[in-house]
């Protein structure tokens, strides 16, 4: 039987960082997302036992969670929901625009320049800026060398830039 004091001690450790990753990856919907979480934390409380501490713990979790969205994405394929795609249902909608709406139109174009990216490269910003990992932690969990996802990340981070310069040059001269 697993140390369930240990699991209930890396639980909160890392419960806040896998929501935020589950909740941007399920349409952000937090229904979906505490339902996915609590899912993926109940399978690894059951294979806890064949854990290995030499691993962190927070890349085996990681895992889980992504293989478990995979089943869940095959699952549920003809909702086909993406985090991405349903940003529109977080906004706010035209009559109730707040003051700042500069901050609102940056956050839409931040969002349509965020969906024209692969998936993988859509998790590099999510595990980063949304989940808030290290890079050491996202190449533990993406099975990469740390200075890969580094590169990968930056270059990511330079294109979302570009792509918004370009928006904001072309649009607003």
């Amino acid at each position: 039987m697993a140390d369930f004091a240990q699991f209930q001690k890396l639980y909160e450790e890392h419960m806040p960082k896998l929501y935020r990753y589950v909740y941007s990856r399920s349409g952000l919907d937090s229904a979906v997302a505490e339902d996915l979480t609590s899912e993926i934390f109940m399978k690894a409380l059951e294979h806890f036992d064949g854990y290995k501490a030499d691993f962190p713990f927070g890349a085996w979790l990681f895992g889980i969670a992504r293989n478990h969205l995979i089943d869940h994405y095959k699952k549920n394929a003809k909702k086909k929901t993406s985090s991405l795609d349903e940003i529109e249902n977080i906004l706010p909608s035209k009559e109730n625009i707040p003051e700042n709406t500069e901050s609102v139109l940056w956050n839409e174009r931040l969002q349509a320049a965020l969906k024209q990216l692969p998936p993988e490269k859509q998790e590099l910003v999510t595990l980063r800026y949304v989940s808030g990992y290290s890079y050491a932690e996202m190449a533990k969990i993406l099975g990469k060398e740390e200075n890969a996802v580094k590169v990968a990340t930056f270059r990511v981070t330079q294109h979302l830039k570009d792509q918004l310069s370009f928006f904001v040059t072309s649009h607003d001269a």
